[in-house]
């Protein structure tokens, strides 16, 4: 278990024990090197014994169960189980669920950050947490919450893009985008629903100058229409087919042949809240209404980088 080599002039104890991470120290003492192994040994010794009633599993065996009974059940599934099989890779998950404490997710964090995003860091982060919770709450083992007591990445500024004219003229006008392709980026612009609330749209949601939108993020809700919209919804081959993704990858297509730059799906529905506010002097609620947000905070973001000449031509 325990081991000591002599490394540049001192003495480094190393302890290597199954389901747990490496425990080093070094001294200048070969001697202090021993008896401190000695003494770790027969801490870790005496933990397992009082933790032998729990029998703590592997991590990797609770991040699967996690996935297979909770993360099936979510919205997010397909997002989740995907994160999930990239920290399975990770060398930690091999170590007991008891033993992946706040100074084993904390170097992941800080590893994690040298490739990635750290929106990205923050919701495989978000995965381990909510994991622990389940754990503890409905699996009965008594455990604490590692990523409770670490540093968070910093969340990214919100986005605040908006397209220009010149842009929306390209996108609806230019001969480039199809036909069906047209119509959504339409229809995005004057609902401000999301993408996969539009590709779910079908002919009987539609009740003259309203929209019922059955599966949404947050619930379902039925939102008012403008004349415009109700034209291109009566007159569209109702459900879209196509899926989420490949519209993501024509929009960018399109946004690349224009070279709009960056540019996503979503930032219509910035755009189409921000019209309804700004250029259809919509009140706060009555936006809310259409976004289906039940935080006005949600909602303000948006107009976060609120541009001078808007706010001049309103006090004209």
């Amino acid at each position: 278990m325990a081991y000591i080599r002599k490394r540049l002039g001192k003495w480094q104890c190393v302890i290597r024990i199954k389901g747990k991470p490496t425990t080093t120290k070094t001294f200048l003492i070969k001697k202090d090197a021993k008896l401190w192994g000695k003494k770790t040994e027969l801490h870790f010794f005496r933990e397992d014994n009082d933790i032998q009633k729990c029998h703590y599993p592997l991590f990797k065996e609770c991040l699967e169960r996690y996935r297979d009974e909770v993360v099936i059940r979510k919205r997010s599934k397909v997002m989740e189980t995907k994160l999930i099989s990239y920290l399975l890779k990770e060398s930690f998950v091999n170590y007991k669920l008891n033993f992946v404490d706040s100074r084993v997710v904390a170097l992941y964090r800080d590893r994690a950050l040298k490739t990635l995003k750290s929106s990205s860091v923050r919701r495989r982060l978000a995965i381990i947490s909510h994991m622990y919770t389940i754990a503890k709450k409905e699996w009965g083992y008594k455990i604490e919450n590692p990523v409770l007591n670490i540093r968070k990445p910093k969340s990214p500024e919100p986005r605040n893009r908006r397209f220009t004219n010149h842009e929306l003229n390209k996108l609806i006008k230019g001969n480039r985008a199809s036909p069906k392709l047209r119509t959504i980026i339409q229809i995005a612009l004057e609902t401000a629903m999301r993408q996969g609330e539009i590709l779910r749209v079908k002919p009987e949601h539609i009740n003259g100058s309203t929209l019922f939108i059955p599966v949404a993020k947050t619930k379902p809700r039925t939102i008012p229409l403008t004349l415009k919209a109700v034209s291109l919804l009566n007159n569209a081959e109702l459900p879209f087919n196509i899926t989420g993704n490949a519209l993501s990858k024509q929009f960018k297509k399109l946004c690349d042949h224009y070279g709009i730059e960056d540019a996503h799906f979503h930032d219509l529905r910035r755009q189409s809240l921000t019209n309804f506010m700004l250029e259809r002097n919509l009140s706060v609620a009555e936006t809310m209404m259409i976004a289906g947000h039940s935080d006005p905070r949600m909602l303000l973001r948006t107009y976060n980088n609120l541009k001078v000449e808007d706010v001049a031509k309103k006090l004209i």
